[in-house]
C-alpha cells in the first residue's frame, strides 16, 4: 500500500473502473490502481469527481486536502469506523473521570520526553560542537524523567502539561541550535511558519496528525475526544494525544532533511507578509522522505489505538 500526492495546478482527479485517472488540463496523463493505494494527499488546486470520494471511502483509502497557502489540513476523509461501539462507550466514560485519564497521561508525557532525550543524545555525538546546550537541555530532561517516573505522589493532568512544557523548552532550546543561521530558526512558531524549519515542521506535524486520526478510525474510536488533551471545539483531541510521543521524531526528519541538505534555503521564499513557504520542488523533496521514513510510525499509532481501544473496552465491564 502507499501513498498519493497531488500537488500540481490544474489537475483533475476521475474514476475510471478500478483506478484513479489523473489528468492535467483536459489532458489524461495516466492512472493508479486503487488497490495500490491507502491515502490520498492534495494541495492546491485539484478538481475531483464526487464518484472518486465515493471510491476511496468504499475501499478505506484515506483523503487529505492541504491548504495552498499553508501547511494546515482543510479536510480529511476517513473511511467507514470500526464498528465495536463497547469501544467508545468505554472511550466516554474514561473522558470523565480524571483519575482512569491520569495514568494515560502520565505515560504520554514520560513517552514523548523519553523520546525528545534520544534524539538530543543523538544530536549530541554528531555535533560535538553544540555540547553545552545540549547537554544542558539534556540535564533537564533527565530531572524531569525522574519526576514523571516517581510514583510516591499522583500527577493532575495540569502538573502534566507543565513538566511536558518544561521538557518541550529545554528540548526546543537546544534544537535551534541544529539548523544554520541562514534559516533564521530560533524556535517553534505556528502561525504563520516565519522560517523554513518552521514550514517543515509544521507540514510534518499535519501529515503525522492525519495519520493518527485514521489510526483512531480503524479501531473505533473517537477522534475528537482524547485523554490528555482537552476536548476542544474541531480539535482531534485524541489523534493529537497518540501523535505527541512522535513529535520528537518529525523533529528528527527535519533535522536529518536540512543536514543532508534534501532542503535548502532556496527551497522556500518568505511573502510580503512574513510568511515563509516551501517550493514545488521543496514539498517533493519532503513527501519523498516522509514517505521512506514514517512506515514503523504508522504501525506505531496503530499499536497505540489497538492498546487504547481495548483499555476502554476493558473499562466497560463487557465483553464481546
Amino acid at each position: 500500500m502507499s501513498s498519493l500526492y497531488l500537488d500540481r495546478k490544474n489537475l483533475g482527479l476521475k474514476l475510471d473502473g478500478q483506478t484513479l485517472a489523473l489528468y492535467e488540463d483536459g489532458v489524461k496523463k495516466g492512472t493508479v490502481p486503487l488497490h495500490l493505494l491507502e491515502r490520498v494527499v492534495l494541495r492546491g488546486n485539484v478538481q475531483l469527481e464526487s464518484r472518486v470520494l465515493g471510491a476511496l471511502s468504499e475501499r478505506k483509502i484515506g483523503l487529505l486536502v492541504l491548504s495552498g497557502r499553508n501547511t494546515e489540513a482543510t479536510a480529511m476523509l476517513a473511511a467507514h469506523s470500526h464498528g465495536d461501539s463497547i469501544r467508545r462507550l468505554g472511550q466516554y466514560q474514561v473522558s470523565l473521570d480524571q483519575a482512569l485519564r491520569q495514568p494515560l497521561a502520565r505515560w504520554l508525557v514520560l513517552v514523548k520526553v523519553r523520546a525528545q532525550q534520544r534524539l538530543l543524545r543523538d544530536a549530541l555525538a554528531a555535533r560535538a560542537d553544540l555540547r553545552y546546550p545540549i547537554t544542558s537541555a539534556l540535564e533537564t530532561l533527565k530531572g524531569i524523567i525522574g519526576q514523571l517516573r516517581e510514583d510516591s505522589f499522583p500527577m493532575t493532568l495540569a502538573s502534566l502539561r507543565g513538566y511536558e512544557g518544561a521538557a518541550a523548552a529545554a528540548h526546543f532550546g537546544a534544537y535551534v541550535h541544529l539548523f544554520a543561521d541562514s534559516l533564521n530558526f530560533t524556535g517553534r512558531k505556528k502561525r504563520p511558519p516565519p522560517d523554513p524549519v518552521n514550514v517543515c515542521l509544521s507540514l510534518g506535524y499535519t501529515l503525522l496528525h492525519y495519520d493518527a486520526v485514521r489510526a483512531c478510525h480503524s479501531v473505533g474510536l473517537d477522534s475528537m475526544l482524547g485523554f490528555y488533551h482537552d476536548v476542544s471545539f474541531g480539535r482531534e483531541s485524541l489523534a493529537c494525544d497518540l501523535m505527541e510521543p512522535l513529535r520528537p521524531l518529525m523533529e528528527r526528519w527535519v533535522w536529518e532533511l536540512f543536514k543532508e541538505r534534501r532542503l535548502r534555503p532556496e527551497h522556500f521564499t518568505i511573502d510580503v507578509g512574513g510568511r515563509c513557504q516551501m517550493n514545488k520542488v521543496g514539498r517533493q523533496s519532503f513527501y519523498g522522505f516522509y514517505e521512506s521514513q514514517v512506515g514503523p510510525a504508522r504501525r506505531l499509532l496503530r499499536r497505540y489505538g489497538y492498546t487504547l481501544a481495548k483499555r476502554y473496552q476493558a473499562c466497560t465491564g463487557v465483553t464481546t
